[in-house]
């Protein structure tokens, strides 16, 4: 081999391994939650344990206030950090600063994310841009429906303004799971109540889709009554809902949300956030006292919980 030959493989090997080591450079992680403790926390304190447990800790974690982004604070400008976002509020405040490094926006429904991505360019941006949703992947709540109701034909789902654009995704993943999909449009809070009764009018079930326009704290205890009083059960998406009424859940534990977030951090250090996905990991809530009362023979939490993990999730 010529002297030119042998430094010519030489610098190759050594490109190569600049890029390996540029390839594995993350060293530390910019925590923003939206609010102090309650779920936020949890999630934080999971993501922390989790990534202790690998070969990732040695990575610096440092929390910054949202505060201190919406006051337009100077941002931390290591290059081999990233950014997690727990939560709605740290995802726009974050997205509206776009700091330099990737972001990975987690515990935020999946509308508000497609709207902040898209509102900033970055649909599509999955590398530098990426979330871990609240909701979880339409196949399952559908084959959780078909499990607690193996009768149910027809399910009704109320949309907001900004979550009307996931109802293509909807129907196709209820078409598979056998079911006949009623859909209504919410467009202001006049709305609600007409076009939940005219879906119970037409379902046998209804599931609650995570649009904070539509479920929130002054509309939870109405939509529970009125379909409770039409004998129609609710599947919610968080252990509260099933608790003030809904008949069931499936939903991600901010524990289980934190686990998976370290996972994707763990990817990051190859320079790349896996693209935006549902959580991975789940349980089943209950409410057997609803079930009673509206008359169903409902497996309980354990068994719906292991039989809906059994279940073959393939996206429409």
């Amino acid at each position: 081999m010529s002297i030119r030959r042998a430094f010519a493989a030489l610098y190759l090997i050594l490109a190569l391994f600049g890029v390996a080591r540029t390839a594995a450079a993350l060293d530390g992680v910019n925590l923003v939650l939206s609010e102090e403790g309650g779920a936020y926390a949890q999630v934080a304190n999971q993501l922390r344990a989790t990534l202790a447990e690998g070969s990732t800790a040695r990575l610096a974690i440092r929390e910054v206030t949202l505060t201190s982004l919406q006051q337009g604070d100077t941002l931390p400008a290591d290059a081999g950090h990233i950014w997690v976002a727990v939560g709605s509020g740290a995802m726009q405040a974050l997205a509206q600063r776009n700091p330099a490094q990737p972001i990975l926006n987690v515990l935020v429904p999946r509308s508000a994310f497609d709207k902040i991505a898209r509102q900033g360019g970055r649909f599509g941006d999955a590398r530098r841009f990426s979330a871990i949703f609240l909701d979880q992947s339409w196949v399952r709540q559908f084959a959780l429906i078909r499990l607690a109701l193996p009768k149910c034909n027809r399910v009704g789902i109320l949309l907001g303004t900004d979550s009307v654009e996931l109802a293509p995704a909807l129907r196709a993943a209820a078409r598979t799971a056998g079911f006949t999909l009623d859909i209504e449009k919410v467009e202001s809070e006049n709305d609600l109540l007409p076009a939940l009764k005219k879906l119970l009018a037409e379902s046998e079930a209804i599931l609650a889709v995570p649009d904070p326009a539509i479920y929130n704290r002054n509309t939870a205890q109405t939509i529970l009554l009125t379909t409770y009083r039409h004998q129609v059960p609710l599947f919610g998406f968080s252990p509260s809902y099933v608790k003030a009424g809904a008949l069931a859940a499936v939903y991600s534990r901010p524990e289980q949300i934190g686990r998976q977030a370290a996972e994707a951090i763990r990817q990051a250090a190859e320079q790349r956030l896996p693209p935006p996905q549902a959580p991975r990991y789940f349980s089943v809530g209950v409410n057997s006292q609803v079930a009673r009362s509206l008359g169903l023979d409902v497996d309980n939490e354990t068994v719906l919980s292991n039989k809906l993990k059994a279940t073959a999730e393939v996206e429409p």
